[in-house]
């Protein structure tokens, strides 16, 4: 894309075309005939008049299960210029009775990799018998104004379009559909593949005083500070209609299922071999809840603040929710709600919210004041800071992995846990301890540079800075002895083991046997890291659970070892549901599974992004969130799921990395999504009698 930055607005925005902006709608194609330049990746496609919306016929795109990213795409004979357009538009068809999450992707050149350079990619979801049109956009990119997405235009419904890289919209090669490891074979129909007509942006006053999208009206809208005294009336009345779950024990437990030996403290076990939580009474317990409830999201102003040039200069609520470098507008709608002394009452709402919904648990990330409370049962979330070792490999991980074969990690990690432990190792309403989140151990099902990642990260260490390098080499010359043995069978020509100490690349592609030996090294570093994690907990706390690590990327040498050490296996799975194929991989582990992420959002209550899995609306989020839980309570090792989380993310991004999601339970002012709770309360109503008796 060839990009000049213009002080527009007081910030800088990238144009991703310097001519005027087309008026015209250019035809792309309509699959009236047989189509050409179309590729395939575990996916098929044919022509059809089902679904057509140009002329008689449209394009039915098959996609198929195990893969992890089937995809059509669409090649270009030649580099096409679409500079001045407004984006990539395209019907869809949904000709099955479930939601489809697809996503889409435009690259710029045969080089592109999907993670930026020279492409964009974006999501939308589309519910079972409907039609829809998308748009890949080609306007401002978000990450300039440090959001992930901006509104959409017109009647299109827009994917967003995400990257970082260079890009080139006077040179698109290719445009492409594709899942992100669907659970079943799912069909989509595609029409009417055209581009639309520019459009001018303008992002001054982008949001009102109480954080909310100014464009746009929809059901919840605050309109004024008498609407929060309003609107909680109406939820009063609404709780006062669903109160807790009849069957439930005051810890959320399955009061009226059968009762197992009570500890006092939260335990895992088996019941008709399927596993469990077992709760402080001895009661049956699958915990649900979410995450993050607490004031932490913050919006940058300093740098983007035309954005918010309709804001009152001495509104105090505003005032009191500033910082150095932005706002918290859920705190400052919360002060307006409840008063300055907003916590308490917050809170005790919260509690009363989450039990009338059905859930039991406050998940990761919560705030302190949220836990602890006697009334629900939480988990919590441990990091190890201190100046320990890490290893760094790879792109896209927040900070490096920790090296557990420095010792200070252990007593990095025994600090952290201690820390937590004081104020929770009596309370028998804390499930059990996280550490960390979403680490660097790489994902099995990529190439093996991730896959083997930290070992291949260790390797490419100065050993007198690394420990994890010294244990690496340590290992490797307890199994060949001599350099030369080594040489032979990596086929390399290292002088001495000592050459090995300086920093060593291996080639892109890994030979058997050096795979081998790096396998040989994951498992070392995982049988380290799980155990002496472990240890930490239980030296420090030994009445409560080890939660695991909430996977994002796993390998079998990485589980073998978590399994070994972890009282229970965690992931953060984003699906549309769960796959019985994708988790076959933990029949090898006999141990309890919880999700410690998952959502559906969207982006009709003024939020511009979707989060990771897309919903169309209020009403598509909750058939999601139901065919999710399903799909988890019919698998006998998952023992719940979290929800990513509580609150709205603000529209105009949080401060650490711009997400700006509609993925919450209620709003930035604190206004229940009540569409979308109506059906969650209904689902977690059910979920002990579907997981023990159907």
């Amino acid at each position: 894309m060839r990009i000049r930055f213009l002080a527009i607005l007081g910030f800088p925005v990238v144009l991703c075309a310097q001519e005027p902006l087309k008026t015209d709608t250019r035809p792309i194609n309509s699959f009236e005939s047989e189509p050409t330049g179309i590729t395939t990746k575990d996916a098929s496609y044919a022509t059809t008049t089902e679904g057509a919306s140009d002329g008689a016929r449209a394009l039915h795109l098959t996609f198929r299960t195990p893969a992890p990213y089937p995809a059509v795409i669409f090649d270009f004979d030649t580099p096409q210029d679409f500079r001045g357009y407004g984006g990539l538009a395209f019907d869809v068809y949904n000709p099955g009775p479930n939601m489809v999450a697809f996503n889409t992707r435009i690259d710029s050149s045969t080089e592109a990799d999907g993670s930026g350079n020279h492409s964009r990619t974006g999501r939308g979801s589309i519910d079972g018998g409907q039609r829809a049109t998308y748009v890949i956009p080609f306007g401002t990119d978000p990450s300039t104004l440090k959001v992930k997405a901006l509104p959409g235009f017109g009647a299109f419904r827009s994917v967003g379009s995400l990257g970082k890289g260079p890009f080139d919209l006077s040179h698109v090669v290719n445009w492409q559909v594709f899942l992100n490891l669907p659970a079943d074979n799912r069909d989509l129909i595609i029409d009417n593949v055209r581009l639309v007509p520019g459009h001018k942006e303008d992002f001054s006053n982008l949001v009102d005083k109480y954080g909310q999208y100014t464009r746009e009206t929809w059901p919840g809208k605050v309109t004024g500070d008498q609407d929060f005294a309003a609107q909680s009336a109406e939820e009063d009345r609404d709780l006062a209609a669903h109160p807790v779950a009849k069957d439930r024990d005051i810890y959320g437990g399955w009061a009226s299922g059968p009762k197992l030996d009570a500890t006092g403290f939260f335990r895992v076990a088996k019941h008709d071999d399927k596993w469990t939580f077992v709760d402080p009474e001895g009661r049956l317990f699958l915990s649900f809840g979410p995450t993050c409830i607490g004031t932490t999201d913050v919006t940058t102003i300093k740098g983007r603040e035309e954005l918010f040039n309709g804001l009152p200069a001495d509104d105090p609520a505003l005032k009191a929710a500033t910082t150095a470098d932005g706002v918290d507008f859920l705190k400052a709608n919360l002060i307006r709600k409840y008063g300055s002394d907003f916590t308490k009452p917050w809170l005790d709402r919260s509690y009363i919210r989450l039990l009338s919904w059905g859930f039991n648990t406050i998940a990761a990330f919560s705030s302190w004041g949220s836990i602890g409370n006697g009334r629900v049962p939480y988990t919590l979330t441990v990091w190890p800071s201190g100046k320990h070792a890490r290893v760094t490999w790879g792109t896209g991980y927040v900070r490096g992995m920790d090296d557990p074969f420095d010792p200070q990690f252990a007593a990095d990690v025994a600090a952290a846990v201690e820390g937590q432990a004081k104020r929770a190792k009596d309370d028998p309403f804390c499930i059990g301890y996280f550490v960390g989140n979403e680490e660097a151990w790489g994902y099995h099902k990529n190439d093996p540079a991730s896959h083997y990642g930290l070992a291949i990260g260790a390797l490419k260490a100065e050993a007198k800075a690394s420990p994890a390098k010294r244990a690496i080499l340590q290992q490797l010359q307890e199994k060949y002895r001599d350099i030369s043995a080594l040489n032979a069978a990596w086929e390399t020509s290292f002088a001495s083991w000592s050459a090995m100490e300086a920093p060593v690349s291996l080639p892109g592609i890994l030979r058997p046997k050096v795979i081998a030996d790096l396998s040989a090294f994951l498992s070392l570093y995982a049988e380290t890291y799980f155990r002496t994690v472990n240890e930490a907990i239980k030296q420090a706390d030994p009445n409560h659970l080890y939660l695991g690590c909430r996977f994002a990327g796993y390998s079998p040498e990485v589980l073998a070892a978590a399994a070994k050490h972890c009282d229970v296996l965690s992931f953060n799975i984003y699906r549309d549901k769960l796959s019985t194929t994708e988790w076959a991989i933990l029949d090898a582990y006999d141990k309890p599974v919880l999700i410690g992420e998952f959502h559906f959002g969207s982006t009709d209550r003024g939020v511009f992004d979707t989060g990771l899995f897309a919903a169309a609306d209020q009403k598509s989020r909750g058939v999601s969130y139901d065919a999710y839980i399903r799909s988890v309570l019919a698998h006998p090792k998952f023992v719940g799921a979290h929800w990513f989380q509580y609150a709205d993310q603000p529209a105009t991004g949080r401060a650490m990395d711009g997400e700006n999601a509609g993925i919450g339970f209620v709003s930035i002012t604190d206004t229940p999504h009540q569409e979308f709770i109506d059906s969650v309360r209904k689902t977690n109503a059910e979920i002990y009698s579907y997981r023990f008796q159907k």
